[in-house]
């Protein structure tokens, strides 16, 4: 006896690391590993909010009009221009399962979310890497490249975070609305990924009052400080999203998911003032790495890179066991490079001493 799956999932061209043999993270060391949300004011909130949630929500089946409410309320859109998913990845996922067809066109950055890679193989697209070029300043696209490809390929999907990850680039509001109306031109679907809002303030929302070709993926994982409950949301032309709800699952996302993101809309306040605490604790370490000879590049998220030179070797060893961080990556516009995730001010100082004992 066979299994028949999709020839595109019968081969070895698609990997995914091996869930069953993850290992848990020591609670001993600093997690500055995945731009999670580490103050911890805002995770006694997070713990209060799921304490306060009814047993009885287990056993019930999600009612979400509650948390729709409230977002596009927080947003200042409608209801009919959301759908709540499984993380902003869940979003995503729905665009590529909404709109892509074996054979499209999608064009992507490099290196960017991993997740975009793998939806293009799984819906047997054919994709277009945007590679970012290493520069002094920085992972740099320009602009001109972009819009060339766009014309070029005509893709059905144009993905971009802004701010992208791991680069921590962006690309300005005036930049980003060529690229929309070049998008509208081509009749492609721009993706724009505000997973790390409101690090970065600035936001495309406004634009889906008036096209249909920009659907917003975001996410309650990073600023908001709650990866672990795994909810996000699209917002888009009620046009857009209404081909997204088409495709959505019996429930978009779990009662407690539900009624805990719902509870946690009534603390934006505190929200802003957790981002608010992040940014400086940004601050205080890229100070103190410029201070000690280092060179930083700077991002719109809340992630820092470091180059830390000669020094790179005693460090990585000094900080191991001790601090979770990227220490490497592969692709050129970041040789040399490690990533920490930003937490505030003490937390940093922490990490800052580590360093200074080797330097």
């Amino acid at each position: 006896m066979s299994i028949r799956p999709k020839k595109i999932l019968a081969g070895n061209s698609i990997f995914r690391p091996n869930t069953f043999s993850s290992i848990p993270r020591d609670p001993n060391t600093i997690w500055l590993d995945k731009n999670e949300n580490l103050d911890e004011d805002h995770l006694r909130l997070m713990y209060k909010i799921y304490n306060d949630i009814q047993p009885l929500t287990i056993s019930t089946y999600p009612d979400a009009g509650e948390a729709y409410s409230k977002l596009s309320s927080w947003l200042g859109v409608n209801p009919e221009n959301l759908i709540l998913t499984p993380g902003s990845d869940g979003a995503i996922r729905m665009v590529f399962d909404a709109f892509v067809e074996k054979g499209d066109s999608v064009v992507y950055t490099n290196p960017t979310f991993a997740m975009y890679s793998v939806y293009s193989k799984i819906f047997e697209a054919n994709p277009t890497e945007l590679n970012y070029s290493p520069h002094e300043e920085g992972p740099r696209l320009i602009l001109e490249d972009i819009i060339k490809v766009l014309y070029k390929t005509k893709p059905k999907v144009f993905c971009l975070p802004n701010p992208d990850s791991p680069t921590g680039t962006i690309l300005t509001s005036q930049e980003l609305r060529q690229i929309l109306s070049v998008c509208e031109e081509t009749e492609s679907l721009f993706l724009l990924d505000e997973a790390y809002h409101p690090f970065y303030e600035w936001s495309g929302i406004p634009w889906i009052k008036e096209s249909k070709n920009i659907i917003i993926a975001r996410t309650f994982s990073k600023a908001w400080g709650s990866a672990g409950i795994r909810v996000g949301y699209a917002v888009g032309h009620p046009e857009a999203i209404s081909i997204l709800h088409k495709i959505r699952p019996m429930y978009e996302v779990s009662t407690l998911a539900t009624v805990f993101v719902s509870r946690l809309l009534d603390y934006v306040n505190d929200m802003e003032v957790s981002v608010s605490k992040i940014k400086k604790g940004k601050e205080f370490f890229k100070s103190s790495l410029l201070d000690l000879g280092f060179k930083t590049l700077d991002t719109e998220g809340n992630f820092l890179h470091v180059d830390f030179g000669v020094n790179a070797n005693k460090i990585h060893e000094t900080l191991e066991k001790k601090v979770l961080y990227r220490a490497k990556f592969d692709h050129p516009s970041l040789s040399g490079y490690s990533r920490f995730t930003v937490a505030p001010k003490p937390v940093m100082e922490r990490v800052v001493s580590l360093i200074k004992n080797v330097v």
